[in-house]
């Protein structure tokens, strides 16, 4: 697939994910209104795990800040630092919609589909970019508005030697305000 179809394709995709979010929020009588989610579904998270991509692997840390229009459908903002190696050191920012499916009172699945923004430095050489990201992912709740996050990530960074996926696994804790 040609890089500019793929491209078109993510933020497609995260443009239907926040449009079904919000026909969602429609529907639910929700009189909060607006296109970010309502304050009292929201979130921070903050994640730290090891990166792998072609010039290396690295530690990597991601904070996000989400919200939800209902139980199911959100939206996130992220910032991550893919790590440095010995050759190379990259991070994103991304906007992702969120879908989740709560299993039972403590474990929930979720899954985001997203577009990013990336740089990277590579010998010296930077280069920036966008690609898609996606990612799936368990909240496991400790408190009402504690839990802790396993996740894995993969996206799409440009390198001056050319778009490399990114795989992210990492572990955390998120805040639900």
């Amino acid at each position: 697939m040609y890089p500019s179809i793929r491209k078109f394709s993510a933020l497609l995709m995260t443009s239907a994910a926040l449009l079904a979010g919000g026909a969602a929020q429609a529907q639910s009588g929700d009189s909060s209104g607006g296109w970010w989610p309502p304050s009292e579904r929201g979130y921070i998270a903050l994640t730290g795990g090891r990166s792998h991509f072609d010039q290396g692997r690295g530690d990597a840390y991601s904070l996000a800040v989400g919200g939800f229009w209902n139980s199911q459908m959100g939206l996130e903002v992220a910032a991550t630092d893919f790590g440095r190696s010995s050759t190379a050191d990259a991070y994103g920012f991304s906007v992702s919609g969120v879908g989740r499916l709560p299993l039972n009172d403590t474990f929930t699945a979720f899954a985001k589909l997203g577009l990013q923004y990336s740089r990277s430095d590579a010998g010296g050489v930077r280069d920036t970019g966008f690609g898609e990201t996606v990612g799936v992912g368990m909240d496991i709740s400790l408190t009402r508005q504690v839990a802790a996050v396993l996740q894995y990530d993969r996206a799409a960074v440009h390198f001056a030697t050319g778009r490399d996926r990114v795989n992210l696994a990492s572990v955390g804790l998120k805040y639900r305000y």
